[in-house]
């Protein structure tokens, strides 16, 4: 019994350095987002700050702000296709995590039973050593 004790207590260490670094994963996962839908944010910003219109400009004033203006709508896209990539790997991360803790759950609830298995079995092995009062024949 000892052996499967130790076995499902180790089971159990493992699989919470697992979770952990599922955690951990999930935890840089959304970091990244995060800093990612700050930058589409700057973005944003300085496409609606170039929007505001003057009366007079050059062709070569047109041609660079349209060039600008495409360059920052393809960043934008592809920001967006980040964003989308790094929710996908999020929710991913988070069935992980889910399915690590389960499993981690289940291996402490085996490493109790075999804990409790083994008590009672040490409780069993005491009550058999020692001798029973009533069939102790000394005392007759």
């Amino acid at each position: 019994m000892g052996k499967q004790l130790k076995i499902f207590d180790l089971l159990t260490k493992k699989q919470s350095l697992t979770v952990f670094k599922s955690q951990k994963r999930k935890n840089k996962l959304t970091e990244e987002r995060n800093q990612v839908i700050s930058y589409q944010k700057q973005l944003l910003e300085i496409l609606s700050s170039l929007e505001t219109k003057q009366s007079y400009k050059t062709v070569s004033e047109i041609k660079s702000e349209n060039w600008y203006n495409l360059k920052i709508q393809d960043e934008l896209i592809a920001i967006n296709n980040k964003i989308d990539f790094l929710n996908i790997e999020i929710k991913n991360q988070n069935i992980q995590v889910a399915l690590a803790s389960e499993k981690q759950k289940k291996f402490k609830e085996k490493r109790k039973f075999f804990n409790s298995l083994e008590r009672q079995e040490k409780e069993t092995k005491q009550e058999t050593s020692m001798p029973s009062p009533r069939n102790n024949p000394s005392k007759t």
